[in-house]
């Protein structure tokens, strides 16, 4: 059974939030504490030996493997799949994260992203410069494992105007998936203000869709069967992000400066982790997580065409604590969904089988 979500049943659905449109009534505009959030200039400060610095904050999120110098550029071929991760050297013109992806079917290359996997934005509940594309700017540090296969992408809290350390392990995992680790800490949660929780959005630049929507398991109503869901917002409409069952749209102030991540759909809700867009050539990309929503963090699916596009929001962030995720990304021959489905419930259960998982997955669940 498919669900279509299009045109006016997704607009009337909208979350309206603090903020969402103008006459929004004055009881739903929250008082903020503008001095724990105002924006101000950011210039990182100099790193005096970008390697040891690095390795520390490797070992700070519970990373284990050792890393050689940092460089600009790695290039990974594995099984099918070959692609590239950068740094943000070139940034804007050639965006961090995965720079490239290709598809090798013979004499055929299959390339998927004009730029994908790149976090985007970083935000907060609050009005402040940096909710707009400071992921973009200033220096990542990326590595290569010294007796593996894996890269890693890092950000030092020096180095951004959040205040959170972050580090991204890109690991490939043959024929045609990718395994991906994000972690993080927060040195200064004052940063986010009153509201308290944090937000980064990832964006995929598809190179040539099939369609629009984007598909996942979900509900369209409270109470109703759960379905493939094709969620595709209405034509013009710019907003497109998708909920977990269960999930509460986020508060946000009403002179917010990128309101657009924060705005959400009422309807259809998400109930497995897994993203599905179709491409061009019966090509697939699948994004899977490790979790859907726990009691302090949740994912949320973004549809910004050609963009595909997810967030991870963190709730009531906590200083030193460590938060992050697990997903695997997959690029491939079409294989109809269900079979998406399958490999899905097949990689979470390797996942949490496994022993080494230094994550706390509470609330994760195995459709």
């Amino acid at each position: 059974m498919l669900a279509r979500t299009v045109g006016r049943i997704v607009v009337a659905g909208l979350c309206c939030t603090a903020g969402c449109w103008e006459g929004e009534p004055e009881s739903s505009v929250a008082e903020t504490d503008v001095s724990a959030v105002e924006s101000r200039p950011f210039v990182p400060s100099p790193v005096a030996d970008a390697h040891s610095a690095v390795a520390a904050a490797l070992v700070e999120l519970g990373f284990r493997e050792t890393v050689g110098r940092p460089t600009d550029v790695v290039d990974v071929e594995s099984g099918l799949l070959s692609f590239t991760v950068c740094d943000n050297s070139r940034s804007p013109e050639v965006l961090s994260g995965l720079a490239s992806l290709g598809y090798l079917a013979g004499d055929d290359r299959h390339e998927a992203f004009r730029a994908g996997w790149n976090l985007e934005h970083v935000f907060s509940g609050h009005r402040d410069d940096h909710n707009r594309f400071s992921a973009r700017r200033n220096p990542y540090l990326l590595c290569r494992e010294r007796e593996g296969s894996s890269v890693f992408l890092v950000r030092l809290a020096s180095q951004g105007p959040w205040s959170v350390e972050h580090v991204t392990r890109v690991t490939p995992s043959a024929p045609d998936s990718i395994d991906i680790d994000f972690r993080c800490r927060f040195l200064d949660v004052s940063r986010f203000g009153s509201r308290g929780y944090a937000g980064f959005f990832w964006a995929n630049y598809m190179r040539d869709l099939r369609d629009a929507a984007i598909h996942f398991r979900g509900i369209v109503d409270d109470g109703a069967e759960e379905v493939w869901v094709e969620a595709e917002s209405a034509e013009g409409f710019e907003v497109g992000t998708y909920l977990a069952s269960g999930a509460s749209a986020l508060e946000f102030d009403a002179d917010h400066n990128m309101a657009l991540n924060l705005r959400s759909f009422s309807t259809p809700r998400i109930t497995c982790p897994l993203l599905i867009s179709r491409s061009a050539n019966d090509m697939v990309l699948t994004l899977m997580f490790d979790r859907l929503r726990t009691a302090s963090d949740e994912i949320r699916f973004s549809s910004f065409p050609p963009a595909v596009d997810f967030q991870y929001i963190i709730h009531a962030v906590q200083a030193g604590r460590s938060y992050g995720f697990r997903a695997r990304l997959s690029w491939k021959r079409w294989p109809g969904r269900e079979a998406c489905l399958g490999e899905f419930r097949a990689w979470q259960s390797e996942l949490f089988n496994s022993p080494q998982s230094p994550l706390p997955r509470e609330g994760s669940q195995v459709p």
